[in-house]
């Protein structure tokens, strides 16, 4: 049984909601400790299109940097991609070994997620 399934909706004495939040703030903690790895690369979406990246392997320096000479705006918000442009961004995807993850919300994107939020854009 969840925590939700155990606690949602019910009426609680006073110990029991002590109890309860005790209980939801140990796995809390639990899952704000769980430590993982993921490779040195990084892409940050905002405003359906890069706000920032920075790819290590040979291949995805040369995609960004084709994607920066066909012309960045400064600000996310005013970046306009072309067709060209967006196409590399589904290339660095690809190639990205860490993390894909929106500035606006701080979620992690599967590279699946990331193509879908880029092209809906």
């Amino acid at each position: 049984m969840t925590l939700k399934e155990k606690y949602h909706g019910k009426k609680l004495t006073t110990d029991e909601a002590a109890e309860a939040q005790n209980e939801i703030n140990k796995a809390i903690s639990e899952l704000e400790s769980i430590n993982y790895q993921t490779g040195d690369d990084y892409i940050l979406f905002k405003w359906g299109s890069l706000k920032g990246f920075r790819l290590n392997s040979e291949k995805g320096k040369a995609l960004s940097n084709e994607y920066s000479l066909l012309g960045r705006s400064i600000s996310a918000m005013c970046q306009k991609d072309t067709e060209r442009q967006k196409e590399l961004i589904n290339f660095m995807i690809d190639e990205c070994d860490g993390v894909l993850q929106s500035d606006w919300s701080g979620e992690h994107f599967t590279k699946k997620q990331a193509k879908e939020y880029l092209n809906k854009n």
